[in-house]
Protein backbone atom coordinates (compact mmCIF):
# COMPACT_ATOMS: atom_id res chain seq x y z
CA UNK A 1 0.00 0.00 0.00
CA UNK A 2 0.89 3.74 -0.75
CA UNK A 3 0.57 6.58 1.84
CA UNK A 4 -1.11 9.35 -0.06
CA UNK A 5 -2.07 12.88 1.25
CA UNK A 6 -5.96 13.93 0.22
CA UNK A 7 -7.51 17.23 0.32
CA UNK A 8 -10.32 18.34 -0.46
CA UNK A 9 -11.87 21.34 -1.33
CA UNK A 10 -13.86 23.59 0.06
CA UNK A 11 -15.27 21.77 3.08
CA UNK A 12 -16.82 22.87 6.59
CA UNK A 13 -16.32 25.90 4.67
CA UNK A 14 -18.53 29.05 6.22
CA UNK A 15 -21.79 26.71 7.17
CA UNK A 16 -21.24 24.68 3.63
CA UNK A 17 -20.62 21.58 2.83
CA UNK A 18 -20.46 19.56 6.12
CA UNK A 19 -18.90 16.74 6.19
CA UNK A 20 -18.00 15.35 10.44
CA UNK A 21 -14.12 14.17 9.60
CA UNK A 22 -14.49 11.25 12.02
CA UNK A 23 -17.35 9.81 10.27
CA UNK A 24 -15.50 9.93 6.75
CA UNK A 25 -12.83 8.96 8.26
CA UNK A 26 -15.04 5.61 9.38
CA UNK A 27 -16.37 5.41 5.89
CA UNK A 28 -13.13 5.46 4.19
CA UNK A 29 -11.77 2.43 6.91
CA UNK A 30 -14.81 0.69 6.00
CA UNK A 31 -14.01 0.83 2.11
CA UNK A 32 -10.55 -0.54 2.82
CA UNK A 33 -7.92 2.35 2.99
CA UNK A 34 -5.87 1.67 6.01
CA UNK A 35 -4.05 3.77 8.66
CA UNK A 36 -6.57 6.98 7.90
CA UNK A 37 -5.88 10.14 9.93
CA UNK A 38 -7.20 13.48 9.50
CA UNK A 39 -6.10 16.72 10.43
CA UNK A 40 -8.69 19.89 11.59
CA UNK A 41 -12.04 19.72 9.75
CA UNK A 42 -11.00 21.35 6.82
CA UNK A 43 -10.79 18.18 4.85
CA UNK A 44 -7.10 17.20 5.20
CA UNK A 45 -6.64 13.19 5.25
CA UNK A 46 -3.77 10.79 5.30
CA UNK A 47 -4.29 7.30 4.03
CA UNK A 48 -2.73 4.23 2.39
CA UNK A 49 -4.43 2.52 -0.76
CA UNK A 50 -3.33 0.39 -3.38
CA UNK A 51 -4.81 2.52 -5.72
CA UNK A 52 -3.16 5.12 -7.94
CA UNK A 53 -3.49 8.86 -7.03
CA UNK A 54 -6.29 9.34 -9.86
CA UNK A 55 -8.37 6.05 -9.05
CA UNK A 56 -7.88 6.94 -5.50
CA UNK A 57 -9.48 10.71 -6.18
CA UNK A 58 -12.26 9.34 -7.81
CA UNK A 59 -13.22 6.62 -5.46
CA UNK A 60 -13.23 8.94 -2.61
CA UNK A 61 -15.55 11.73 -4.63
CA UNK A 62 -18.17 8.33 -4.82
CA UNK A 63 -18.00 7.74 -1.63
CA UNK A 64 -18.62 11.09 -0.24
CA UNK A 65 -21.01 11.79 -2.88
CA UNK A 66 -22.80 8.56 -2.33
CA UNK A 67 -22.89 8.83 1.87
CA UNK A 68 -22.81 12.81 2.24
CA UNK A 69 -24.45 13.27 -0.80
CA UNK A 70 -22.06 16.05 -1.79
CA UNK A 71 -20.36 17.07 -4.75
CA UNK A 72 -16.62 17.44 -3.46
CA UNK A 73 -13.41 17.81 -5.39
CA UNK A 74 -10.79 15.70 -4.18
CA UNK A 75 -6.33 16.31 -4.38
CA UNK A 76 -4.47 13.80 -3.98
CA UNK A 77 -0.68 13.49 -3.82
CA UNK A 78 2.09 11.15 -2.82
CA UNK A 79 4.24 12.27 0.33
CA UNK A 80 7.11 13.29 -2.09
CA UNK A 81 4.97 15.23 -4.60
CA UNK A 82 3.79 17.23 -1.71
CA UNK A 83 7.24 17.65 -0.59
CA UNK A 84 8.29 18.69 -3.76
CA UNK A 85 5.42 21.60 -3.73
CA UNK A 86 6.76 22.82 -0.50
CA UNK A 87 9.92 22.96 -1.62
CA UNK A 88 9.14 24.91 -4.74
CA UNK A 89 7.24 27.33 -3.12
CA UNK A 90 8.75 30.64 -4.17
CA UNK A 91 7.98 32.62 -0.82
CA UNK A 92 10.79 31.40 1.43
CA UNK A 93 11.26 32.47 5.38
CA UNK A 94 11.10 36.10 4.74
CA UNK A 95 6.95 35.54 4.22
CA UNK A 96 4.73 34.42 7.23
CA UNK A 97 4.02 30.67 6.36
CA UNK A 98 0.19 31.32 7.84
CA UNK A 99 0.21 33.65 4.51
CA UNK A 100 1.55 31.86 2.22
CA UNK A 101 -0.62 29.56 0.27
CA UNK A 102 -0.04 26.29 -1.76
CA UNK A 103 -3.06 25.97 -4.25
CA UNK A 104 -3.04 22.10 -6.12
CA UNK A 105 -4.61 23.06 -9.37
CA UNK A 106 -6.31 19.90 -11.65
CA UNK A 107 -4.24 20.47 -13.81
CA UNK A 108 -1.56 23.00 -15.64
CA UNK A 109 -3.36 26.30 -16.00
CA UNK A 110 -4.03 27.56 -20.00
CA UNK A 111 -1.09 29.83 -20.85
CA UNK A 112 -3.27 32.76 -22.44
CA UNK A 113 -5.34 32.45 -18.96
CA UNK A 114 -2.31 32.86 -16.85
CA UNK A 115 -0.99 35.94 -19.05
CA UNK A 116 -4.02 37.15 -18.36
CA UNK A 117 -3.98 36.87 -14.80
CA UNK A 118 -0.33 37.86 -14.40
CA UNK A 119 -1.03 41.23 -16.47
CA UNK A 120 -3.51 42.04 -13.24
CA UNK A 121 -2.33 44.70 -10.92
CA UNK A 122 -2.72 42.84 -7.27
CA UNK A 123 -1.44 45.19 -4.80
CA UNK A 124 1.64 43.94 -3.15
CA UNK A 125 -0.06 40.39 -3.33
CA UNK A 126 2.30 37.85 -5.55
CA UNK A 127 1.39 34.48 -6.99
CA UNK A 128 3.72 31.65 -9.10
CA UNK A 129 2.49 28.71 -10.67
CA UNK A 130 4.82 25.22 -10.77
CA UNK A 131 3.30 22.95 -12.85
CA UNK A 132 -0.31 21.89 -11.73
CA UNK A 133 0.29 23.67 -8.02
CA UNK A 134 -0.26 27.89 -7.72
CA UNK A 135 1.69 29.53 -4.78
CA UNK A 136 0.20 32.81 -3.50
CA UNK A 137 1.74 35.25 -0.58
CA UNK A 138 -0.73 37.85 0.96
CA UNK A 139 1.21 40.22 3.14
CA UNK A 140 -1.93 41.47 4.69
CA UNK A 141 -3.54 38.23 5.27
CA UNK A 142 -6.59 36.43 3.45
CA UNK A 143 -9.73 38.93 5.06
CA UNK A 144 -8.46 41.39 2.92
CA UNK A 145 -7.50 40.19 0.30
CA UNK A 146 -9.65 39.02 -3.27
CA UNK A 147 -7.05 36.41 -3.91
CA UNK A 148 -8.55 33.12 -2.96
CA UNK A 149 -9.14 29.50 -4.46
CA UNK A 150 -12.64 30.91 -6.24
CA UNK A 151 -10.56 33.98 -7.77
CA UNK A 152 -8.34 31.41 -9.13
CA UNK A 153 -10.76 28.93 -10.18
CA UNK A 154 -12.67 31.79 -12.13
CA UNK A 155 -9.96 33.46 -13.73
CA UNK A 156 -7.92 30.54 -14.79
CA UNK A 157 -11.19 28.14 -14.93
CA UNK A 158 -10.01 25.03 -13.39
CA UNK A 159 -11.01 23.58 -9.79
CA UNK A 160 -8.46 23.82 -7.06
CA UNK A 161 -8.37 23.65 -3.64
CA UNK A 162 -5.07 25.42 -1.14
CA UNK A 163 -4.04 25.77 1.87
CA UNK A 164 -1.68 27.51 4.13
CA UNK A 165 1.99 26.51 4.26
CA UNK A 166 1.60 25.78 8.10
CA UNK A 167 -1.07 23.26 7.16
CA UNK A 168 1.11 21.24 3.93
CA UNK A 169 3.76 21.21 6.26
CA UNK A 170 1.80 19.76 8.82
CA UNK A 171 0.52 17.08 6.54
CA UNK A 172 3.98 16.28 5.61
CA UNK A 173 5.13 15.70 9.29
CA UNK A 174 2.07 13.86 10.13
CA UNK A 175 2.92 11.20 6.93
CA UNK A 176 6.48 10.73 8.58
Amino acid sequence: MSLYIVFLRAVNVSGKNIIKMQALKDVLQEAGFGEVKTYIQSGNLLLNSNLNAPELGRQIKALIAAVFQLDIEVFVRSREALQQALDQCPYGEDCAPNKVFVTFLDREPEKALLEALQAIDHKGEVFAVRGAVLYFYLPEGMAKSKMSNNYFESRLKLKATGRNVNTVKKMLELAE
